[in-house]
């Protein structure tokens, strides 16, 4: 037997029937939404697996409802109790939750829960804990809250932007509570060993682009975001050396209106 196929490491990025029937219909009927808690209908689905397949109620996109899937499942493993969407998470007055969004899907289905807080990143003249237009302004390098004062963190394609994203790390760690978990997504090359830096600030302060420059879409920002790193099995590393033991998800769930090769969630909990 050839050992090619013996090999389960890197994740296959081939696409799969249901992916390319959706596509060519551009619509699916899910089961089950982890977002909003709906039977519903997935739309707009394009070539873009992971930021499109938009949920017909509450809007939310792959990428929404593969973190939504995972911070469900692993908060029924701590609670012993079966919680199946985000709204089952709201009806826990007990859990405090700090979101580093303050829009979007899965914001709008936690903002209605006693303990949960959102923030926005505006721009570097802010200090974490302002409010700027009506909206908690925090940088994840310099958080604002206190030691071991939060359940769960979410964030989701966040880190890519952040100057100095291991910074960022040691600080959500500093504010988890032991056993506290780091949900989140960001863009990982897993063939890939060593992390891809883009662009740096350099001890002055000054922005230096070292690749081509890469933007994402963002709502607060008409030209975009930039990208500062593309990470790598590096990051597992960097983190276990914080004190994250970190789990990587690689889901597929389709009547979850989860689809398509790249759905990949770490859970990071504070040991």
């Amino acid at each position: 037997m050839p050992m090619y196929k013996n090999i389960r490491y890197p994740i296959s990025h081939q696409t799969k029937l249901l992916d390319r029937i959706a596509l060519k219909i551009g619509a699916i009927p899910v089961i089950f939404c982890p977002v909003c808690g709906n039977i519903t209908l997935i739309f707009s689905i394009t070539e873009n697996l992971r930021e499109s397949c938009r949920c017909i109620r509450c809007m939310s996109n792959n990428r929404q409802r593969q973190l939504a899937y995972v911070l469900c499942k692993s908060l029924s493993n701590i609670k012993r109790k079966g919680m199946r969407c985000l709204k089952d998470i709201v009806a826990d007055q007990s859990l405090i939750i700090y979101n580093s969004e303050a829009r979007g899907a899965i914001h709008n289905a936690l903002s209605r829960m006693k303990n949960y807080i959102c923030s926005e990143y505006y721009e570097p003249q802010y200090k974490s804990g302002e409010i700027v237009n009506g909206v908690l302004h925090e940088d994840l390098m310099n958080l604002s809250f206190k030691d071991a004062s939060i359940d769960i963190v979410l964030s989701s394609d966040v880190l890519e932007h952040v100057p100095r994203p291991y910074d960022a790390h040691r600080e959500i760690w500093r504010v988890l509570k032991p056993n506290g978990k780091h949900i989140f997504t960001v863009p990982f090359h897993q063939t890939e060993f060593l992390d891809e830096t883009r662009a740096v600030h350099d001890e002055n302060g000054e922005l230096r682009i070292i690749k081509e420059p890469q933007y994402h879409i963002d709502p607060l920002r008409p030209e975009g975001t930039l990208v500062y790193t593309n990470f790598s099995l590096q990051m597992l590393v960097e983190m276990r050396k914080i004190g994250f033991r970190t789990n990587l998800y690689h889901l597929y769930k389709p009547w979850y209106g989860i689809l398509g090769p790249n759905a990949t969630v770490f859970e990071a909990t504070k040991v």
